[in-house]
């Protein structure tokens, strides 16, 4: 699963678009949405709130084992969502 969601951020890196991300009831879901471009300084603003939520959901979902295949999957995952949160956080500073 977390295969795909690194893959999903990647995704939505190259082709500049935001990608929605909820956990409910220990669940993920994710799905692309608008172009980065496209939203406005609220709606950036709004849309680093939910990575940086989502960040911490992922905080505490990370695996025990440090060596283990799991981790390095959450690591991976974990960095792709840190980089899309820079590429807003870029966007923002170029509206402001």
């Amino acid at each position: 699963m977390i295969d795909f969601f690194k893959k999903l951020m990647e995704q939505a890196l190259d082709l500049e678009l935001t990608v929605r991300f909820t956990k409910r009831d220990g669940e993920w879901f994710a799905a692309l949405g608008d172009e980065l471009d496209s939203l406005s300084l609220e709606e950036l603003e709004e849309y680093r709130a939910e990575l940086e939520a989502r960040l911490c959901d992922m905080d505490d979902d990370e695996p025990e084992d440090m060596a283990g295949e799991a981790f390095e999957q959450w690591a991976d995952a974990h960095e792709s969502l840190e980089d899309l949160l820079s590429e807003v956080e870029d966007r923002i500073d170029e509206l402001m």
